[in-house]
């Protein structure tokens, strides 16, 4: 099992380009709307090749999560593994960034504030960020999670994002 994801994992990333560099992603985040729930998050981006064209994204980010949130039936542990597409527009003060992607959640979420019934959904953010130095940044996102109505209710969630970037030259 772990040779095949190895196996996956580098096929997948022939079709990089070595001339970008890859980034280490720390993120830790709070719900909006439901105030108990966190969650922190690490991940690995692996940059693009550059085509010129701005719909084609510019990162590939694999990540996993650790959520604290709570739930009618008292558990309050989720994990998450995710793969998203990431658009960053790089200026001398930072970066603007967009991205989406699916995420496979460990169990559903069902409380007061929300619900998350199946362990498919859906993330989206939109973030903006400011050089540290050369080889790190420091940014802010706003993510929603959601199922895309592929059940009922679809209520997702929206977190307050703070990421740490760090590229690994």
């Amino acid at each position: 099992m772990v040779r095949a994801a190895i196996l996956v994992v580098m096929l997948w990333s022939s079709g990089f380009a070595a001339a970008a560099d890859a980034q280490w992603v720390a993120i830790a985040g709070h719900g909006l709307e439901a105030s108990d729930t966190d969650i922190a998050r690490l991940g690995y981006r692996l940059p693009l090749r550059a085509t010129g064209k701005w719909w084609m994204p510019t990162h590939a980010q694999l990540a996993g999560s650790v959520w604290r949130v709570p739930d009618l039936a008292g558990t309050t542990r989720r994990f998450d593994l995710s793969a998203s597409a990431i658009w960053r527009a790089a200026q001398r003060w930072g970066y603007a960034e967009a991205g989406f992607g699916p995420y496979l959640l460990s169990k559903t979420i069902n409380n007061a504030d929300t619900r998350m019934p199946s362990s498919l959904e859906f993330g989206t953010h939109l973030g903006l960020g400011f050089d540290l130095g050369t080889h790190s940044s420091l940014g802010i996102a706003v993510q929603h999670l959601s199922n895309g109505g592929i059940k009922q209710p679809n209520g997702g969630i929206n977190l307050l994002l703070m990421q740490y970037t760090y590229a690994a030259r």
